[in-house]
């Protein structure tokens, strides 16, 4: 069933079909579920020793090692297994934060701190509140936001409020 749904990867741009020859489309239905596959298959033989903490969410991985050797093999590894699939790293903020969804989360005197982020490429859409949604779905986007906050952050945060205010 996978070959014959990978078989037909077809998407239209300006009136014109075209066949997607490797990967999957975006806003393809059983793409998150083999990157969930195929970065399981890849994990057990790809991760070293050296990792202190390892999670990901469909195709985020976020890592921190003993040292920055580690990192990079675990990145070398990584990177080695499939010639079309690219990993990247990227570095601590100036305070030391590193950006995981919608979280920047550092370890401080062996203790993990998340405040909250919002990615610049973030558009912010939310549902308005003169929109002709029910009263109760508005109430649960503030509601779930506020929920996110509270549960992710550890350290006060002004830009959160001000996102959130927004």
């Amino acid at each position: 069933m996978i070959n014959s749904v990978l078989a037909c990867n077809v998407f239209r741009f300006e009136n014109r079909f075209f066949e997607q020859r490797r990967g999957l489309a975006m806003g393809n239905r059983i793409a998150p579920i083999l990157a969930i596959i195929f970065l399981d298959h890849i994990e057990g033989a790809s991760l070293t020793s050296g990792i202190l903490l390892y999670k990901k969410y469909i195709d985020d991985v976020f890592v921190i090692g003993t040292t920055e050797m580690e990192v990079e093999a675990t990145l070398e590894k990584l990177n080695g297994f499939d010639p079309h699939v690219s990993f990247t790293i990227e570095r601590p903020d100036n305070e030391g934060y590193l950006p995981f969804l919608n979280t920047k989360i550092r370890l401080s005197g062996g203790q993990k701190e998340y405040v909250w982020h919002k990615k610049a490429a973030s558009a912010n859409i939310l549902v308005h509140s003169r929109s002709a949604h029910p009263q109760f779905i508005k109430a649960n986007v503030v509601r779930n936001l506020m929920k996110t906050k509270e549960k992710l952050c550890t350290a006060s945060d002004v830009g959160v409020e001000r996102t959130i205010a927004y």
